[in-house]
Order: structure tokens, then C-alpha cells, then sequence
């Protein structure tokens, strides 16, 4: 029962809140509603350089070079409904074949500018908002792509997702499992001080599951179980550089609620107190990690307090 305390020195190229995916990651909106019988072509490119390369016996070093392109038609049916059908391509550099070629189909209801449910591909990776501890920053990269249900309400003082994604189908007698996540993330906001202040709540929920009734693995039921809650505050300024104070916490919970549990940790927790500066379209954010027995499987290794090598454990 060891602690994992790790002082971190982040910089960020967009503005946002502790330990928040990335905002360039997003997709951005949907075309207007009133957009009735267009056909619209979207298209996503991003190239990136992810070096991984820590040298520290946590965490073996790698380092990422690609690009995924996303085309994707959208064809407003209605001003409420769209249909969107394309592909998505994955290259890593050094390699002579494509990585990952997947379909990308969804059916999106708006029921007003605000509220929105999404069935086939969903807004995935980035676009949840989950800290990078439950939610690696390189899903964006390599796992762009996610396919199940969602419901998403959006506006200037509360944002909330719910999805249900299917990691992988199960057909009978597979030899592998079926994989599901479940998840929430939101905030509230309110403004105090004449404007000048703002305060803003998160809440997160993701639980993993891997099992199955119909598949002929041996592999052992696993299910993962995360809820965290924060709360921040901002004070607004005058200044041409440093325009925005923010200081505040993240806490995530992990419990392991497997039948058999298999992992050397049955539950655990993080906080993660920290302040940003932010300006100019950049942030800098210091902050202090604290965890205990903290293991996350979406999230960015480097803040598991075990690291895990094929079947060995190390603390």
C-alpha cells in the first residue's frame, strides 16, 4: 500500500481545465438546423509526433509518427435528423501498410440546439472531456473512432455526455470477449463577481467491462468502476498576457467489482490539486499528483500506481 506522488509541470496549446482532453481535438459543431436536404462533406486530417520516451521503469518508452484522415458526408434529412457515412484511415510512419481502415455511419437527432443523441460512430476520444487519467490524450490518436449510443446537452453553463460504446461485439463461440464502456462526464458553471469569477463543477463516471455468455474464452469477467468530481475557480483579468487565474482539484475514485478480481489492486483513488495561468491561447499549469493503488485502463499509463508488463506487476 504504497503511495504515488508525482509533481507535474504541464503545458498546454489551447485553454482549458485541469487535466481536460485537449479542446483542438474536437470535432466542433454540426451544420445549422436549418440546413434541410444539404449534403455536406466533412473532412478531419491530423498529423502528429507523440513522443513517449520517459526512461523510467514505470513505463516503457515509445514514440508515435502518422496521421489519420477522416472523411465523412453529412446528409441533413430533416432540420432534427442527419445521416453521416464515411471512412477513417490511421498511417504510423516506417510502416508500408495502413493501420487502421473503419467505417464511420451514425444517425444524429437534434431535438434542439442544445440536446442531441448520436446512434452508430459517436463523438468519441476528446470530445468526452474526461481527465487524460481516465482518458489518454493518444486515443485521439490512435482510437479516434468510437462506435454505441449517445446523448450530449451542451450550453454556456452546463455540458453533459452519456454514451455507451462498443469496444467489441461478441459473436457466438469467439474466443474473445465482449467489451463495453459506459460513461458521464459534466460541468456546471456559474459566474460571481460582476463576471470577473467563475466557478465550475465537473463529474465523471466510466466503468469498463469485459466478459461475455456466448464466447469460448478462458479469460477471467472483468469489470471497472470510476467516479471523480473537481471544482474550480477563475478570476478574469486585464492583463495583455496573463488573462486568466484558475485554481481548483480533481478527485477520481477506482473501485475493481470483478467476480474474481485478477489486478493487484481491488480500489484506490487520486487527487489532483493544481493553478493555471492562462493567455494569448496558451496555459500553464502546475499541479501535484497524489494516488493510491490508482489504475485507470483508457487512461495515460503514466498515472497508474502500478505499471504492468504481459503478467507481472511492479510498484
Amino acid at each position: 500500500m504504497f503511495r504515488t506522488c508525482v509533481f507535474l509541470f504541464l503545458l498546454t496549446g489551447c485553454l482549458g481545465y485541469s487535466q481536460v482532453a485537449d479542446p483542438i481535438f474536437r470535432r466542433g459543431d454540426f451544420a445549422p438546423l436549418s440546413d434541410t436536404g444539404t449534403l455536406t462533406l466533412r473532412l478531419n486530417a491530423t498529423g502528429f509526433f507523440r513522443n513517449n520516451e520517459y526512461f523510467n521503469p514505470l513505463y516503457k518508452g515509445y514514440t508515435l509518427i502518422g496521421m489519420h484522415l477522416t472523411p465523412v458526408l453529412e446528409w441533413k434529412a430533416d432540420p432534427h435528423v442527419s445521416l453521416f457515412g464515411g471512412f477513417h484511415l490511421l498511417k504510423y510512419s516506417g510502416q508500408e501498410r495502413l493501420n487502421k481502415f473503419l467505417p464511420v455511419i451514425s444517425l444524429q437527432a437534434n431535438f434542439n440546439d442544445r440536446l442531441s443523441l448520436v446512434a452508430g460512430t459517436i463523438k468519441g476520444a476528446g470530445e468526452h472531456r474526461l481527465p487524460e487519467s481516465l482518458y489518454g490524450t493518444e486515443r485521439n490518436l490512435n482510437e479516434a473512432i468510437e462506435d454505441g449510443l449517445q446523448i450530449r446537452y451542451e450550453s454556456p453553463v452546463c455540458f453533459s455526455d452519456i454514451w455507451l460504446q462498443w469496444d467489441r461485439f461478441l459473436e457466438r463461440d469467439e474466443a474473445n470477449q465482449e467489451q463495453l464502456t459506459f460513461g458521464y462526464s459534466g460541468w456546471f458553471t456559474g459566474l460571481i463577481g460582476q463576471g470577473r469569477q467563475e466557478i465550475r463543477f465537473p463529474v465523471y463516471v466510466l466503468a469498463t467491462h469485459r466478459g461475455g455468455q456466448i464466447d469460448q474464452s478462458d479469460l477471467p469477467i472483468q469489470t471497472l468502476f470510476h467516479f471523480g468530481a473537481g471544482g474550480y475557480i477563475s478570476l478574469s483579468t486585464d492583463h495583455a498576457i496573463i488573462q486568466k487565474l484558475t485554481a481548483g482539484f480533481t478527485g477520481i475514485g477506482f473501485r475493481d467489482v470483478s467476480p474474481t478480481p485478477q489486478l493487484p489492486m481491488k480500489s484506490g483513488y487520486t487527487v489532483f490539486p493544481s493553478v493555471s495561468i492562462g493567455g494569448s491561447g496558451m496555459e500553464w499549469e502546475n499541479g501535484f499528483w497524489l494516488a493510491k493503488d490508482f489504475f485507470a485502463p483508457k487512461g495515460d499509463p503514466i498515472f497508474w500506481s502500478w505499471a504492468f508488463d504481459k503478467d507481472s506487476y511492479q510498484q
